[in-house]
């Protein structure tokens, strides 16, 4: 996955606009994650999430950026399958990005108002999430406490 120009302009934008200070990103091999830390700066919070385990030169400058790496994650919306293909019609970005936010949510590394990131081939799906649920009385799965307040970027859109 490589983030596309108008994909990290739209996350300045947000970034300044809501004044959000952190970002979940899905990246396998963490260099999208690197890219996106890249592109906001070192005022922005970045955690890089993947199923997988990042390389030693990866973790470096992941470290060198003051970045958060979330490794060998149990993928909790893949492994429901009902909730996994209910989002994979939205498009894989959309259920990517909801999957690495609760992991992110699941493991304490968010709280509030967030930017998930994630994609297909290449990063295309922008998400502005809130860890505060209006109807969370209502809702049994923690994974699903997370609410969507804005979509910034899909191939929806």
């Amino acid at each position: 996955m490589t983030p596309e120009k108008g994909t990290t302009e739209g996350l300045k934008k947000a970034v300044e606009a809501r004044g959000i200070s952190m970002i979940v990103v899905a990246s396998r091999g963490g260099k999208s994650a690197l890219k996106v830390a890249e592109a906001v700066g070192k005022a922005v919070h970045v955690i890089s999430v993947t199923e997988f385990s990042y390389s030693a030169d990866v973790k470096k400058k992941m470290k060198k950026l003051k970045m958060a790496a979330v490794e060998e994650a149990d993928l909790v919306i893949q492994d429901n399958r009902e909730m996994n293909e209910t989002l994979l019609m939205f498009g894989l970005g959309v259920k990517a990005a909801l999957e690495v936010a609760a992991i992110a949510k699941q493991k304490g590394l968010v709280e509030g108002e967030f930017i998930a990131v994630a994609g297909g081939k290449k990063l295309d799906t922008v998400l502005v999430i809130d860890t505060v649920h209006p109807a969370a009385e209502l809702v049994t799965d923690p994974v699903k406490h997370l609410s969507i307040k804005q979509i910034i970027a899909s191939p929806l859109i």
